[in-house]
């Protein structure tokens, strides 16, 4: 690379790290125009691409630059950025795979596998429900397994799209409800739970679901050890707005019942 290019190259950089992407975009297009086969340039271009929010440039740029250097981990990395930008995560898992493959200590791409792992599981889990929910007739079965894969993707990924489906296959499982006397051996020191229970259970019936939640919060704290009072807290919950409440309360449920059935609701 000659001084002028080698200036040039510096220009760039120093755009680039003070966020003035156009500059750098447009003194590396100059450069890979004077030296087309310097995959390093083509690598610097396509980062300026991916920080500009230009992945599919930037795809481009960095397949040159691995097509001139394939042994390169960064620019692997760089391109699982790019893919990972397009939301196609089996590449960008491939490209960050093989940046490790040429360079195991690659801490970046090793951090940016581990993400995209999960987000593929989360994914997974979250695509399992949608099936079962918009399945032709979901049977009961089929929404309980359905609330547990999109409970799943939301526990691996928090953001998880399946945050917008709970509340559609909570009403789809209370459609097929069916209701059951709580066996409980009532004491004078239940008496407590049991009126939050009732309330929570007839408040529920009227659809004034921010006070069926707050019954049943107070019932789950009188007695946190019952399952289907985490059940309701979680479906009172998501008619409220409330889903990170609904969340915490299902997962519960689940930790403390692993079968249980989401479509039973109990009358104390």
């Amino acid at each position: 690379m000659n001084e002028k290019l080698k200036e040039k190259l510096a220009q760039a950089t120093d755009a680039l790290n003070q966020k003035h992407f156009s500059v750098a975009i447009s003194l590396l297009g100059e450069a890979t125009a004077e030296e087309p086969e310097n995959a390093a340039l083509w690598r610097q271009l396509g980062h300026s691409y991916l920080e500009a929010g230009k992945p599919d440039d930037a795809l481009e740029a960095l397949t040159r630059s691995l097509r001139l250097n394939p042994g390169d981990a960064t620019a692997h990395c760089l391109l699982g950025n790019a893919y990972g930008s397009t939301c196609d995560l089996e590449k960008a898992a491939a490209c960050y795979r093989r940046a490790l493959e040429i360079e195991p200590q690659h801490v970046r791409a090793e951090e940016l596998l581990i993400k995209t792992e999960s987000l593929l599981e989360s994914r997974a889990h979250y695509r399992a429900g949608l099936k079962l929910l918009y399945s032709a007739s979901p049977t009961a079965p089929d929404l309980n397994q359905a609330l547990r894969e999109l409970l799943q993707s939301i526990v691996i990924f928090e953001s998880s799209p399946a945050r917008d489906n709970l509340l559609e296959c909570a009403r789809k499982l209370e459609a097929l409800r069916s209701e059951w006397n709580v066996p409980v051996a009532m004491t004078p020191e239940l008496d407590p739970w049991a009126e939050a229970c009732r309330r929570g259970y007839e408040s529920a019936l009227l659809e004034k679901w921010s006070e069926a939640r707050e019954a049943y919060h107070q019932a789950q704290s009188l007695r946190p050890g019952d399952a289907f009072v985490h059940h309701a807290l979680g479906f009172a919950s998501a008619e409220a707005g409330e889903i990170d409440a609904a969340v915490r309360a299902w997962l519960r449920t689940l930790e403390l019942d692993r079968s249980y059935d989401f479509t039973q609701f109990g009358r104390v």
